[in-house]
């Protein structure tokens, strides 16, 4: 049976550095501890902010401010002062079993807040992604080849030496991998095909560009493919004199 839920009432109108902090601070304890919490922004969110009004004492209504299954456990102070003594399932109620109330009133719907962590991950994560992520998590090959160090698996290129200037250095990628993300972007066929094998090869075709040489006779310079680092091989190619 899960614990009372918990709900968090938070401002984006937070011009003092001490609110700000305060918030954080709860953001930070309930994230790294894994206990779920619903957020609201009182700035934007009318229902949410009459809601906190009416449970929350007058005097106590100051922000951040957490109600747990619908009642007030405290202030800011009595969750630091929870956290700081060991205190917090306590506070937050996380061993008491909970059932809905039929004459309590349904909590607001969840909007989106713009305080930075407010929200989990997995609650900032579309439905349509969230089924597959939730798929992935409970599959049976989850963790299939885990143990293999990143180092000594084959088929991996780093695709930040392909593709510079968008942060993916270090970034190492498979060919099916890749096929995979060609798909999403809707190419399919034979461009397809060749943007695969154009990014994971690590040489170069060689190209050869019309130069006219110091000579004056019109030449081709032969660009031989070259490892990461070295000079290229540029080879002069005389044109057959006619």
């Amino acid at each position: 049976m899960p614990s009372p839920p918990i709900a968090l009432f938070l401002t984006t109108i937070a011009s003092q550095p001490a609110l700000r902090q305060r918030q954080e601070y709860i953001l930070r304890i309930l994230q790294v501890k894994k206990i779920p919490f619903t957020s609201y922004d009182l700035a934007s969110d009318e229902e949410a902010k009459r809601l906190w009004k009416r449970k929350a004492p007058l005097d106590k209504q100051q922000l951040p401010g957490i109600l747990v299954g619908g009642r007030f456990p405290g202030t800011f102070a009595d969750f630091e002062e929870a956290v700081e003594y060991a205190e917090l399932d306590s506070f937050l109620r996380l061993k008491e079993p909970w059932t809905d109330d039929a004459d309590e009133r349904a909590a607001p719907v969840q909007k989106p807040i713009g305080v930075p962590g407010a929200a989990m991950p997995l609650q900032m994560t579309p439905d349509h992604l969230k089924t597959k992520i939730l798929a992935q998590q409970s599959s049976p090959l989850k963790g299939k080849g885990a143990g293999i160090p990143v180092n000594k698996r084959e088929g991996q290129f780093d695709i930040g030496s392909e593709i510079s200037g968008y942060g993916l250095q270090g970034v190492k990628v498979t060919e099916d991998e890749l096929r995979d993300l060609v798909a999403e972007l809707g190419l399919d066929g034979d461009e397809a095909g060749d943007l695969v094998k154009g990014l994971s090869n690590n040489t170069a075709p060689e190209d050869e560009i019309d130069e006219t040489t110091a000579s004056g006779k019109d030449e081709k310079l032969k660009v031989s493919p070259t490892e990461v680092g070295k000079v290229p091989v540029v080879e002069v190619i005389k044109s057959e004199e006619k």
